[in-house]
């Protein structure tokens, strides 16, 4: 397990240094020009959600690419635990996101509850769109799943546009701070869902 999940790191260091690159070019520009420490964690809030995004596909796109499925299959590894290792490299690219903008915000001494919120819903959209990702490429591939994902990220952004003119309530403070407590959760099960339908689609499948 630790071997394949290794194995995507290292594949992938050269973007993980681009992350850090961004990381070190904003924080100079926030302590050298007038920039806000919002505007800042903006960018990086943008970050948080496509970075794990870019990894993820091209993780599939190289292992694709060296025909790695049909490879890993003669390694003592089960199924499962393949499928696992891209799941743990989620989990360290939305913590490996999260924690940069974090840093720069306690240095600074602008860490308030807002910035933490909006570090939160970042990581949360970016698990979500992911875990809407992997299994589609489990299914389909790199190629035809980045086109499925563009449809899943028009349908709400369409949505949103027809709503935009609808005179609809704005949810009350509670209500926002009911489903904020409650989205934990969610994203566990959406998580292990994605997990789980990953399994099933790669175990059926004919590498």
């Amino acid at each position: 397990m630790t071997g394949l999940l290794l194995k995507d790191i290292l594949y992938l260091k050269n973007q993980f240094r681009l992350l850090l690159i961004l990381f070190v070019f904003y924080a100079v520009i926030l302590f050298t020009t007038s920039s806000h420490i919002e505007q800042f964690n903006a960018v990086f809030d943008a970050l948080i959600v496509m970075f794990p995004m870019i990894i993820i596909t091209n993780a599939f796109a190289y292992d694709e690419t060296s025909k790695w499925n049909t490879y890993s299959l003669s390694l003592p590894v089960a199924k499962n635990g393949i499928v696992l290792a891209k799941y743990l490299l989620l989990i360290i690219l939305i913590c490996s996101g999260a924690i940069l903008p974090i840093i720069e915000n306690i240095a600074t001494g602008n860490l308030v509850e807002e910035t933490l919120v909006g570090i939160y819903a970042a990581c949360a959209i970016g698990i979500t769109l992911c875990s809407i990702l992997i299994p589609l490429f489990y299914q389909f591939g790199t190629q035809k799943a980045r086109i499925v994902l563009m449809i899943f990220v028009m349908i709400p952004t369409i949505g949103s546009l027809l709503l935009k003119d609808t005179q609809l309530s704005v949810p009350s403070e509670a209500t926002i701070l009911f489903w904020l407590k409650l989205s934990p959760v969610i994203l566990v099960l959406i998580f292990l869902c994605s997990y789980f339908l990953s399994c099933y689609i790669f175990e059926k499948k004919d590498v």
